[in-house]
């Protein structure tokens, strides 16, 4: 008698789309997560869209970022639009077949119970694959990685969407989501984040000016927005501060900015890609930075106080609107604009307390363990359905078959 493969552990896939990204790092704060939860689980990380069309990623990625430069209406237009949505679903599914293809490869190799996916067009390949061979295994679930959710997310073969709060799981549920299938934890970031430091000690640390107030300002792992003219700004402020500027991917600009500001006024450490933003976010009065889901979630639980410029059209500008709301954020429209908030802010810290304490209220720290906790709560649900058809099949006789979704 043929019987289903019992796991004695969760065997968990994490697909995200572009290493160094949000959506790469929302993927590890999970799969730690899961794997302090599970201590025994199976994990395997992937970059879903370099593994399937390593030519292709780099051109969409090319584009993506030309598109934001030159022509930022047309991305506005392509996001979360039902007509545009209506017109590419025969291009999107055409992508989507032959993403499949390889990433059934990496399901047959590996075999995973559960396929996490932080990025809506990794979750959409394999819901469709499900979908077109009638299959429920394996698991599928969707984290967000903005405060908002588009309507590319919403699919009948996603079994659980991980929400960062309750007004996306009202989107997702509009879209047609069941509500069983959507659970509120917040934006999934590092443990890292929530762990209580030593603000003195971690200004010695890096090398700067103890007493003074430190300005981060960061563009995104590409380095992206007004930068330069940003930190041009800020040097003519009066008052004594430091500059910590992080310069991502974009090696160009961190050459230029370490060639300018070698004798600004105020001290500016200039860093390319760096691995300790907790750390610089911890010492930091105030984070001018666009608002990406990730980088945003990460300063409400460090209840940093928001100076919002350059939002990509789309999820970055519908991220603002979701801060501002809440009073965490403040938005410039351009360098001066930053440089003006700063000279109030610092003038005035009564406002960066307020901001402070609506950060904390917003935060989310146990995010991420929230999320693993919801995945491997997922995983078990699963396996106690194949149990129970596995007894009843004992109980009848006769050769046991994978099920196929009615």
């Amino acid at each position: 008698m043929l019987r289903p493969a019992r796991m004695k552990h969760p065997r968990i896939l994490f697909l995200y789309l572009t290493k160094h990204s949000g959506h790469y790092a929302a993927a590890v704060a999970v799969e730690e997560a899961v794997r302090r939860l599970a201590p025994h689980a199976e994990t395997m990380l992937l970059d879903s869209f370099q593994h399937t069309n390593p030519v292709l990623s780099k051109v969409t990625l090319r584009a993506y970022l030309a598109m934001l430069k030159t022509a930022p209406e047309i991305w506005q237009y392509m996001y979360d639009n039902a007509e545009f949505q209506a017109r590419t679903r025969k291009i999107r599914d055409l992508l989507q077949r032959g993403s499949s293809k390889k990433l059934q490869a990496v399901l047959a190799s590996f075999r995973p119970d559960v396929v996490v996916c932080t990025q809506a067009f990794s979750c959409g390949v394999l819901a469709s694959w499900k979908q077109r061979m009638g299959l429920d295994h394996p698991a599928l679930v969707g984290v967000l990685t903005d405060f908002v959710a588009h309507r590319y997310w919403a699919h009948e073969k996603v079994d659980l969407y991980i929400a960062p709060n309750e007004a996306t799981q009202a989107t997702l549920l509009s879209h047609g989501v069941p509500p069983s299938r959507v659970k509120v934890t917040g934006i999934p970031i590092g443990r890292q984040y929530a762990q209580a430091m030593d603000k003195t000690a971690l200004v010695a640390k890096l090398g700067l000016q103890p007493g003074l107030p430190k300005i981060l300002v960061m563009g995104g792992s590409l380095g992206l927005g007004p930068m330069k003219s940003v930190i041009r700004k800020l040097d003519k402020l009066p008052q004594p501060f430091d500059i910590v500027v992080v310069a991502g991917k974009n090696a160009s600009l961190k050459e230029q900015l370490e060639r300018r500001h070698r004798k600004g006024r105020h001290l500016t450490m200039i860093l390319g890609f760096a691995e300790n933003v907790h750390e610089l976010m911890e010492v930091s009065e105030i984070v001018v930075t666009k608002p990406g889901g990730i980088t945003t979630a990460e300063a409400l639980v460090k209840q940093l106080p928001m100076i919002i410029i350059n939002p990509i059209p789309g999820q970055e500008t519908k991220n603002t609107e979701f801060l501002l709301s809440h009073g965490v954020a403040v938005q410039a429209e351009d360098a001066n604009d930053v440089m003006l908030f700063v000279d109030e802010f610092l003038r005035n810290p009564q406002k960066l307390r307020q901001m402070r304490a609506a950060a904390q209220v917003l935060g989310r720290p146990r995010a991420a363990e929230d999320a693993a906790q919801e995945v491997l709560r997922l995983w078990a649900e699963k396996q106690q359905a194949v149990a129970s058809v596995a007894a009843r099949t004992d109980t009848r006789g006769g050769d046991w078959e994978p099920r196929r979704a009615a």
